[in-house]
């Protein structure tokens, strides 16, 4: 490989500190802004779970039908995963995250307009796709604003963000919905994500994806050429694809296990616990909150111990809630298990997208992230229109137990066996970015 005598006698992180440096001042309003995003992103596709219970019946649309919608809604959530994140290789994260707010803040607010199941679809898809999108794109930016030894507590902060916005669309649900009704929710939700385009358009570009452009325009990594065109095609190349492989299984897992439970728990709680919409709304806040101690969690445990190591704690803590949660009755017992459940998924993803973030190289980054995400989107989307199927009385209570338990076991499986990437510098565009090194010899 031919190297740029300036980058190459340099230290990763010496390569970009004149452009860190002029813009060193921005990181926390970067940070603010990608968070803020991530919190409206959670927001707008949370109104929507709790406020199916009310859609179904006003709608007159039965249950396998709900789980028809959720899955042909949510393969927007996967295409724009994996599709928007080649966008931000290409022409950068800063545009791409900017169209994209827009994106599904508009179409968050048509969706108080449905009238039937299919426009309910085809809105609800504009939604997600731009939901899917939010989080690779977002989270491959902060990756490469921050070092290593504080990358991980503020990728969990950026993802704390999705936690806050589930917590303001139950508390939305707990206090307006059984007084107006669920349309005028989305309407709420629309408002404050349009305000974040207007801060975004301050945002600075990412120096590092500055700098491997650069290098990649002047021609300084020839081999490397073909696979920066096309970084998809990098993903399964000899000395990657085990790394795409273990990320995938990874997210197909928590995906599993969250995408039943994420769409159908307050369904369940309103129509096998026999709750009133009310109580569903105040059950989800418990559940945020959670999920807001998951997501802040996962960063401090993860730099305290390892990236392994705390991917297991919260699979783990997974297996004992999904179960739980499935099969208790008593009040109390479902608050404590929902809670649980909450800050095992959001530990789980805040793991997730610190990971991600750490194994791939700078130009092909957010559309490795972004492949593992959108693969793992679709089972968010599969599985409920699966169970939508297998419980059409809406009692998933088993389902939860038993699909739920044995994904997070997998995922805590897997994480065993996945590369340790702690404290690795992301300053180069090397495409071999971690060791493969295993967990026995890590």
């Amino acid at each position: 490989m031919k190297d740029n005598p300036v980058l190459a006698n340099a230290p990763p992180e010496a390569q970009i500190s004149g452009a860190m440096n002029r813009i060193g001042s921005t990181k926390g309003y970067a940070l603010a802004l990608v968070w803020f995003g991530w919190t409206f992103a959670g927001m707008d596709y949370t109104i929507y779970a709790y406020a199916l219970p009310l859609i179904i019946n006003e709608l007159h649309i039965s249950i396998p039908t709900a789980g028809i919608v959720f899955f042909l809604s949510l393969q927007g959530t996967f295409l724009g995963s994996l599709l928007v994140p080649i966008l931000a290789d290409y022409f950068g994260r800063r545009p791409v995250m900017m169209g994209n707010i827009l994106l599904y803040a508009l179409s968050t607010g048509i969706v108080a307009l449905a009238q039937s199941a299919v426009f309910l679809t085809l809105v609800r898809f504009l939604v997600t796709f731009g939901v899917g999108a939010e989080q690779p794109v977002g989270a491959t930016y902060i990756s490469e604003q921050w070092t290593p030894k504080t990358r991980a507590r503020a990728m969990g902060f950026m993802q704390s963000g999705f936690a806050i916005g589930v917590l303001v669309a139950t508390l939305l649900i707990a206090v307006l919905a059984a007084s107006f009704g669920w349309r005028i929710l989305f309407v709420i939700g629309a408002i404050p994500a349009l305000l974040v385009v207007l801060f975004r358009l301050w945002l600075p570009e990412s120096t590092r994806w500055q700098a491997s452009r650069r290098k990649t325009n002047a021609g300084d990594v020839p081999e490397q050429s073909a696979s920066s065109r096309f970084p998809m095609r990098e993903l399964f190349t000899s000395n990657v694809w085990k790394l795409t492989l273990i990320g995938t299984i990874l997210l197909v897992m928590g995906n599993t296990a969250g995408g039943g439970i994420t769409a159908w728990a307050p369904t369940f709680l309103k129509f096998a616990r026999h709750l009133d919409i009310s109580s569903v709304g105040w059950l989800g806040v418990v559940n945020s909150v959670g999920l807001l101690v998951g997501y802040n969690a996962a960063g401090w445990v993860a730099d305290w111990t390892s990236r392994r190591v705390s991917l297991m704690v919260f699979f783990a803590l997974g297996v004992v809630s999904m179960i739980a949660f499935g099969v208790v009755t008593n009040l109390v017992w479902v608050g404590v298990a929902y809670f649980v459940v909450g800050m095992a998924q959001g530990g789980q993803f805040g793991n997730f997208i610190i990971y991600l973030s750490e194994l791939f190289p700078t130009h092909a980054r957010a559309t490795g992230v972004g492949w593992c995400m959108g693969i793992g989107l679709f089972f968010w989307a599969l599985v409920p229109y699966v169970l939508g199927i297998l419980a059409p009385s809406g009692n998933f209570g088993n389902l939860f137990a038993v699909v739920g338990g044995a994904a997070c076991l997998i995922g805590l499986i897997t994480s065993y066996f996945g590369p340790e990437t702690k404290n690795l510098d992301l300053g180069g565009v090397s495409t071999t970015p971690v060791t493969t090194t295993t967990a026995g010899t890590a």
